[in-house]
C-alpha cells in the first residue's frame, strides 16, 4: 500500500527540535500531560518534524482525502473570520495550534502573513485578526442575514452568483445562499495540532472483517466498480470543483473516494454517481428515478454507497424512519440482484442547519434503521458511516456556516474531504 508522506524542509536545527516536540518523538509509546498513553502505531501519518513543515500544494492535492485524525496535521480546514458585535475578531479552529503552518483564502492562492493579517492564540484555539489585517472579516450578524456584505442581493430566489433568502421556521432567521457569501470569505488553515485533542469515536475506525472480499481484490491489484446512490450531497453540491465551478475545484465526497482508491491501492475504479438533488430515499425506486438506479446496477459495483436522509429529514411530511429503511433495504435487494457480490457503505447524514431541523432527533432514528440494516446482514459487507456525529462534533467548535457554505443543508468542501475520509476508513487499513 502506498505510504506518501508529508513534505518539510529540515535545517539544522531539525535534531534540537525534535527532542522538545510534544509527546511521541522519542518512543513508539509516549504520554501527554495527563498521563494518558498514545500509542503512535495507531498514528501513522503523525509528523515528528511539524515544525519545520512547509505548506506543499502538490502533497495536499494528493491527500486530501486521507484520514486526518491518523495523523496530527491538519490540511486547509476551512473557518471564517468572524467580526463580532463586541469588538473583537477572529476565526476558530478545531484544535490548538501546536504550529500554523500555511494560512490562505478559500481559493488557496493568497496567503496571508503572521503578525500582520492573524495572530495565533493557541490557549482559545483561534487565529485573532488585528486591526489593518488584509483578510476580510464577516458579522456575525450575517448568517441571521443583517449585516450582509455589500455586492449581495436580498431575494426570494436565492442563486451561486450573488443572491440569498432568509428563511424562519419558528426558531429564528438563517440565510440560505449558494453564493459565495460565505465560501468566499474561508480561511484555509493548515496546522499541527496534539494528538491528545482528537475526540473519541467521533470518526470511523477500521474494522478487518468488513469487505473483506473487497478489500482482498483491491490488495491483489484488481479494478472495480464503485457506485453511489444519494440525495445533492452526494450529487455534489457546494463542493467547488462539481457544483459550484470555482477555485480551489475540490471534488465532491464521492469523486474523492474514488481517487482516493485509485492512490493507495494503484487500480483504476469505474464510478458512477446516481445521486439526484431534492429527493428522498424513494426516489431509485420511483419511475422518476429507475433510469439513473438501472445506470447504478448496471455497473455491477463492487461496492454502491447509499446515502439519504438530509431530505427526508425535512420533507413536509418527515420520512418515517421505517419507511427509510424499507427504502434503503429495497435499493440494497435490488443492487444484490445485479451484483451479488456488491458491499454497501450506508450514510448517516451530516446535520442540517439547527433551524432547518422538522423534527428533533429523527437523524437518531435513522440512524438506528441504518444499524440495524447492518446488523440484518452481519456478514461484513455493509457498514454504517454516521456523518451526523462528526458534523456535530465540529458543531461543537464551529458555526453552521463554517461546514456548509450554504448554510441550510450542503457541505462545504472540507465536510466532502470529511466525508470521503470517513469512508474510506471503512475500505483501506492506513495503519500497514
Amino acid at each position: 500500500m502506498e505510504r506518501k508522506r508529508l513534505r518539510f524542509l529540515a535545517g539544522a536545527a531539525s535534531v534540537l527540535l525534535s527532542a522538545a516536540m510534544c509527546f511521541g518523538c522519542q518512543s513508539a509509546d509516549s504520554s501527554d500531560s495527563e498521563g494518558k498513553k498514545i500509542n503512535l502505531a495507531d498514528y501513522p501519518f503523525y509528523n515528528k518534524e511539524y515544525e519545520t513543515l512547509m505548506y506543499d500544494d502538490a502533497e495536499y492535492k494528493k491527500e486530501m482525502s486521507r484520514p486526518y485524525w491518523l495523523g496530527n496535521v491538519i490540511y486547509n480546514e476551512l473557518t471564517l473570520p468572524i467580526a463580532y458585535e463586541n469588538g473583537e475578531a477572529y476565526a476558530d479552529l478545531l484544535y490548538a495550534p501546536e504550529k500554523v503552518i500555511g494560512v490562505m483564502d478559500q481559493k488557496l492562492k493568497k496567503t496571508y502573513s503572521e503578525g500582520a493579517d492573524y495572530v495565533v492564540d493557541k490557549a482559545k484555539k483561534r487565529l485573532t485578526i488585528p486591526a489593518g489585517s488584509s483578510i476580510e472579516l464577516l458579522s456575525e450578524l450575517a448568517e441571521t442575514g443583517a449585516k450582509v456584505p455589500d455586492g449581495y442581493e436580498l431575494s426570494e430566489t436565492p442563486d451561486s452568483v450573488s443572491k440569498y433568502t432568509v428563511w424562519d421556521l419558528g426558531g429564528g432567521p438563517f440565510v440560505y445562499t449558494e453564493s459565495s457569501l460565505f465560501y468566499g470569505r474561508y480561511l484555509s488553515v493548515t496546522y499541527a495540532y496534539d494528538l491528545a485533542e482528537l475526540p473519541a469515536g467521533v470518526f470511523n475506525a477500521y474494522d478487518a472483517t468488513v469487505f473483506t472480499s473487497l478489500r482482498a481484490k483491491l490488495e491483489a491489484g484488481k479494478d472495480v466498480s464503485v457506485a453511489f446512490i444519494g440525495d445533492s450531497i452526494t450529487d455534489g453540491s457546494s463542493s467547488t470543483g462539481d457544483n459550484l465551478h470555482v477555485e480551489p475545484n475540490t471534488p465532491c465526497y464521492a469523486k474523492q473516494v474514488k481517487t482516493e482508491i485509485e492512490r493507495v491501492y494503484g487500480v483504476n475504479v469505474t464510478f458512477t454517481n446516481s445521486a439526484k438533488g431534492g429527493t428522498i430515499s424513494d426516489w431509485p425506486l420511483t419511475k422518476e428515478g429507475n433510469t439513473s438506479f438501472q445506470r447504478a446496477k448496471d455497473a455491477k459495483p463492487d461496492l454502491c454507497v447509499i446515502a439519504y436522509g438530509m431530505n427526508d429529514s425535512t420533507a413536509n411530511p418527515v420520512t418515517n424512519p421505517s419507511a427509510y429503511q424499507s427504502n434503503i433495504e429495497e435499493i440494497m435487494l435490488q443492487m444484490k440482484g445485479a451484483s451479488p457480490d456488491c458491499n454497501f457503505v450506508l450514510v448517516n447524514s451530516f446535520p442540517c442547519n439547527p433551524l432547518y431541523e422538522r423534527e428533533a432527533g429523527i437523524f437518531d432514528r435513522y440512524l438506528s434503521k441504518l444499524n440495524a440494516i447492518a446488523e440484518k446482514y452481519d456478514d461484513g459487507t455493509v457498514k454504517v458511516i454516521d456523518m451526523q456525529k462528526a458534523g456535530k462534533y465540529f458543531l461543537e467548535t464551529k458555526r453552521y456556516c463554517e461546514i456548509s457554505s450554504s448554510n441550510v443543508n450542503h457541505p462545504n468542501d472540507f465536510m466532502h474531504r470529511v466525508y470521503a475520509m470517513n469512508i474510506m476508513t471503512a475500505i483501506t487499513d492506513y495503519k500497514k
